[in-house]
């Protein structure tokens, strides 16, 4: 790296790094480390080995190999296991391909490299039974991610970056957010730590390199020589705003007042009168229950959504991508799978598997027998049913709806059409709507209404049929 690096006592930075690492990895933790053999990752190794024995962690090593440089590649990797054994730290390598990745679909080299970095890691995790990957992220990483995601458009969320620690149950860590890596470069020289430098970092062939070797040196220069620094704490300051934010969004989205609980629907009534940046995060909420998923909704489509939610009257739609709609009926504002592309489903009658799998639309239902002690007492959402085929005089199938279809409520019978307006189903859904049905009997309309006839816990079996619906490649 060109220029002076600035002197760095053992005492300071290894100071600052512990009362990290302690916060975020308890005692007895397992951990394993990405390690890429540069100096970042080698000074994260190199702390954490002189932290582990007063910590009794369990430390590991992984580096992928991206076959990107041919025999450089390979000597990263022959470095990392080498330093490795020995210091007695165990170390797992695997070798990928990653150019025939980026060649055969529509990742970049550098998004390529990252998803297979991160299955693998991911995989080591599973199967050996670590608690944490920790990987060696610094200052400099984090300033590059905010100023890159500033100029290809990002709400506060976006802006938050990479937090210290992430992941659905917190496993991916962060420890060195808020140190340079002018001083992890200073820390290896200082220790002696040996290191590899990845020519790769210093060639202007891809966004993020062209920001560290060409952008952010200019503004250092030109506007700020801290810029580094101030986008970091941009960051910090989004994330604390990002995370109050969240949570009372999440308030919102408990609410019945706001939100309609079986599918997630917005009362356009009550939501209207909220700020505007909790309409933007209840319509961002709506999405991902309906796609599974927060991203691809960009600003411009969660604008159209909330012009819909504040001026739509019932039939107002707005098509979004994937193939999903969005309309308001009744005063929701619902998002749907589009009828656009329903033509190459088939909709057509099929028989119940008992046991077994189904198959309809976009939807599988599973069936399996189930003894009367494990249903004894359980309880159902609203994608499972529990019945007895036995109540029904006809065999169990699953189709759309028919004229002269009909439950059995707690109050009588009802015809379908009827409870389809009084649950404000709107009309252009109801002949995509799953049903399992026993002739004209409509037993469940799935998601949504049950038959008085299913079971309540008190018929005498001594088999259940369990059901349970999802949706197809979940």
């Amino acid at each position: 790296m060109a220029g002076v690096v600035p002197v760095v006592t053992e005492h300071k930075l290894e100071a600052l790094c512990k009362g990290c690492f302690c916060s975020l990895l308890p005692k007895r933790a397992k951990i394993l480390i990405a390690c890429s053999g540069g100096a970042d990752s080698m000074a994260l190794l190199a702390m954490l080995s002189k932290l582990a024995p007063q910590n009794a962690w369990q430390l590991a090593a992984a580096h992928y190999e991206h076959g990107i440089r041919g025999e450089e590649s390979l000597a990263d990797a022959r470095f990392v296991e080498d330093f490795c054994r020995e210091r007695q730290i165990s170390c797992f390598v695997e070798h990928g391909h990653v150019p025939e990745l980026a060649a055969a679909g529509s990742h970049t080299l550098e998004q390529a490299a990252r998803s297979l970095r991160y299955e693998f890691l991911k995989r080591v995790r599973q199967e050996q039974g670590f608690d944490y990957i920790v990987t060696a992220h610094h200052a400099d990483d984090q300033a590059e991610t905010v100023l890159m995601r500033i100029l290809r458009g990002t709400g506060v969320s976006g802006l938050a970056a990479m937090r210290p620690q992430s992941g659905a149950d917190g496993h991916l860590v962060r420890p060195l957010l808020k140190v340079t890596k002018a001083e992890l470069l200073a820390y290896c020289q200082q220790e002696q730590i040996p290191y590899r430098e990845d020519a790769t970092n210093f060639v202007a062939d891809c966004t993020r390199n062209r920001l560290r070797l060409e952008l952010l040196p200019q503004l250092q220069r030109e506007y700020n020589p801290e810029v580094s620094r101030a986008l970091c704490q941009l960051a910090e300051v989004a994330a604390e705003e990002s995370d109050f934010l969240q949570g009372e969004i999440a308030r919102f989205c408990g609410d019945e007042t706001y939100m309609r609980q079986e599918d997630g629907a917005l009362v356009q009534e009550t939501v209207a009168k909220l700020h505007p940046a909790l309409q933007r995060g209840l319509i961002r909420k709506l999405w991902e229950r309906v796609t599974g998923s927060s991203l691809d909704l960009s600003f411009a489509q969660t604008e159209l959504l909330r012009q819909l939610l504040l001026t739509g009257r019932t039939s107002s739609q707005q098509e979004l991508s994937h193939h999903y709609l969005a309309h308001v009926a009744y005063g929701y504002l619902t998002i749907d799978k589009s009828n656009l592309d329903m033509s190459n489903i088939d909709l057509s009658e099929v028989a119940v598997n008992i046991p077994g799998v189904t198959c309809w639309g976009d939807f599988q239902l599973i069936a399996q027998w189930q003894d009367r002690a494990e249903y004894q007492g359980a309880k159902t959402s609203p994608e499972e049913l529990y019945l007895h085929p036995e109540h029904f005089a006809e065999p169990l199938v699953l189709r759309s709806r028919q004229p002269g279809d009909f439950m059995n409520l707690p109050g009588g019978r009802k015809k379908l059409k009827k409870i389809m307006i009084d649950d404000k189903i709107p009309q252009d859904q109801r002949d995509t709507l799953p049903l399992l049905a026993a002739g004209s009997e409509v037993i469940w309309m799935i998601g949504r209404r049950r038959s008085a006839n299913c079971l309540q816990g008190s018929a005498d079996y001594h088999r259940i049929l369990y059901l349970r619906i999802e949706k197809r490649g979940n």
